[in-house]
């Protein structure tokens, strides 16, 4: 989160906690019998991972996910500050051979939203682990390397840590590959009865759940197949894990078969669709949870010819009024929606002309002159709201027959050639985040 002035900084990214939270509820409804993890990596991808956490555990989340380490501990410590309680595996004394009698009826159950888990996987070789491992965050383990790693923090700490096996089906990113995994199960196996950890979870991720093709589809379900396959080495090596989770967003809406125990939600929880080719995040029955907006600071007519911005790529056609918004490529925006990107300023679209520099648009508010060249008033004062991006249904913003839409992270991703996650994780956490709530229905 910024520390940053709300009133002294001219961009705003208004976060709808209301819209969070429908997201989750929304998703529990594709995974009814499985256990929901909130992903809230990458600072809640963008949203703020502090207050996006608290929202999620008020949604009924039982889990927290995010990806690197500090984040995690970070979490921790503000959950811990708000009172949150841990979902505690029972302390135990530092010699291992008590620990190993311990553990045999020390194992506590699932999780819930009022003693919530959370799960990070990604450190680097280096990271010191006592850290996460006194503040009883499960961890990811990938590698025999990794297994040592945190057997020996937990040794440090006195303290046993809650593992989930990560096997690759198919992703090629992290995870024990088919001959690895049979021995990285034994081994956590053994350092289970030395009372150094418990294995709590096997988990893997899908590459192509997002696709719609057949080639996507069988590949989806090999992984799938895999998956089991993992499934049954960890029980043949003597672990008795709770939870298998596979499914993110796309395998939660259209794999059912890959919800198992737990699943993650991410990018949904935020309202957007992990491919809006195949399901808009309206069909999906989500809305998007952030607004970036700022104000007009400056109009001005520019006559026939006027170059504007660096290298002069976009030419007035004619007498144009011009807007001046205080946000640029340092706030998040990508300067590859020159000329193509749109903004939303007093019920109609305002598109992007010139180059986006660092901290500053300009945007085409119409015509000067009319169509017998008399001059026209400019349609916008200094101050409008100016919207960069938003949720399309907002009635409060365009959402209205006959009104354009706000533009969405969808349009932006459109406009610059990458996709919706990359939008609303790029904008800078120098931007302030103000959160709202619905107000009730009178």
């Amino acid at each position: 989160m910024t520390n940053v002035d709300v009133s002294q900084w001219p961009v705003r990214a208004v976060v709808n906690l209301s819209a969070y939270q429908e997201n989750l509820a929304q998703m529990r409804r594709f995974a009814p019998h499985s256990q929901q993890m909130a992903i809230v990596k990458a600072n809640a991808y963008g949203h703020g991972i502090e207050r996006m956490a608290l929202a999620a555990l008020g949604a009924g989340t039982e889990w927290l996910g995010v990806a690197k380490a500090s984040e995690a501990f970070r979490l921790r410590k503000y959950l811990d500050k708000h009172g949150v309680p841990r979902d505690h595996l029972v302390d135990t004394p530092t010699s291992a051979m008590m620990r190993s009698r311990l553990y045999q009826t020390a194992a506590m159950g699932l999780p819930s939203a009022t003693r919530p888990r959370i799960l990070t996987w990604l450190y680097a070789p280096h990271t010191d682990l006592l850290p996460v491992v006194k503040s009883e965050i499960d961890i990811s383990v990938s590698t025999l390397d990794q297994l040592d790693q945190v057997s020996r923090a937990c040794d440090a700490a006195g303290k046993r840590a809650r593992l989930h096996l990560k096997v690759d089906t198919g992703l090629c990113r992290a995870g024990a590959t088919d001959e690895d995994f049979p021995v990285l199960c034994k081994l956590a196996r053994a350092r289970e009865r030395a009372g150094l950890v418990e294995v709590s979870a096997v988990w893997s991720h899908l590459a192509r759940a997002d696709e719609d093709t057949a080639a996507a589809e069988a590949f989806t379900k090999s992984q799938l197949k895999a998956f089991d396959e993992a499934w049954e080495v960890a029980q043949e090596a003597g672990l008795r894990p709770q939870l298998r989770h596979i499914a993110a967003t796309a395998g939660i809406i259209w794999y059912p078969e890959s919800h198992y125990d737990l699943v993650r939600v991410g990018i949904s929880g935020y309202g957007l669709s992990p491919n809006p080719e195949i399901a808009s995040s309206w069909q999906l029955g989500v809305r998007p949870v952030m607004r970036l907006e700022t104000n007009v600071v400056q109009v001005k007519r520019v006559e026939k010819g006027a170059a504007v911005s660096y290298g002069g790529e976009w030419v007035a056609p004619g007498p144009r009024w011009l807007g001046l918004l205080p946000v640029g490529y340092a706030d998040g925006l990508h300067r590859l929606a020159k000329n193509r990107g749109e903004t939303w300023i007093k019920g109609r679209r305002a598109p992007i002309v010139g180059r986006i520099p660092m901290d500053q648009i300009v945007v085409d508010l119409g015509p000067a002159v009319d169509d017998t060249g008399t001059s026209v008033p400019c349609p916008v004062e200094p101050g409008e709201l100016a919207i960069i991006f938003g949720d399309p249904k907002d009635r409060l913003l365009g959402g209205i027959p006959g009104v354009p839409a706000l533009p969405t992270a969808d349009d932006w991703a459109e406009w610059t050639d990458t996709i919706n996650y990359e939008v609303i994780t790029s904008i800078s956490p120098n931007v302030p985040r103000v959160y709202v709530k619905d107000e009730p229905e009178r």
